[in-house]
């Protein structure tokens, strides 16, 4: 009888263990993802800037960023409903705005194109990107 509660006790903590070591690769995982949400994000704020500014002359040169979609599985298995809200309101700005970039009213002159900055799309972007900014420095903070 004693032997068996000993045993019950070890399988409990195992499990306990067990779960102490599951939730902490997910919050792993989480951060890494945040991280690579925020970087994304980030990239498209120097993209939008350079894109709404007359007098850039020089394209953003992109760093080796994931694609979207792959962030977005990653997202829908374990970013916070209000990250995956946020990723997803900048998923869309960001079609929208590319849209608009190759089919809509595009300033040009002999060197550069650019965005007015108060074309709506460009606006609906450059909100997507506070609201993730804010949301991704939040969901960070909360699993800290």
């Amino acid at each position: 009888m004693r032997e068996d509660r000993r045993w019950e006790r070890e399988r409990e903590l195992d499990q306990e263990r067990h779960d102490r070591e599951r939730l902490a690769r997910q919050r792993e995982r989480r951060a890494a993802l945040y991280v690579d949400l925020a970087e994304y994000t980030q990239g498209e704020q120097s993209t939008l800037e350079a894109t709404t500014d007359e007098y850039s002359d020089s394209p953003v040169e992109v760093p080796d960023l994931q694609h979207p979609d792959r962030l977005t599985a990653r997202v829908k298995l374990y970013a916070s409903p209000q990250v995956g809200e946020s990723w997803a309101a900048l998923v869309r700005a960001m079609e929208r705005i590319r849209w608009e970039w190759f089919e809509g009213d595009v300033n040009e002159n002999e060197h550069h194109r650019w965005l007015d900055p108060d074309n709506p799309a460009a606006v609906e972007l450059g909100k997507a990107i506070k609201d993730m900014q804010l949301v991704l420095r939040a969901a960070a903070d909360g699993d800290a």
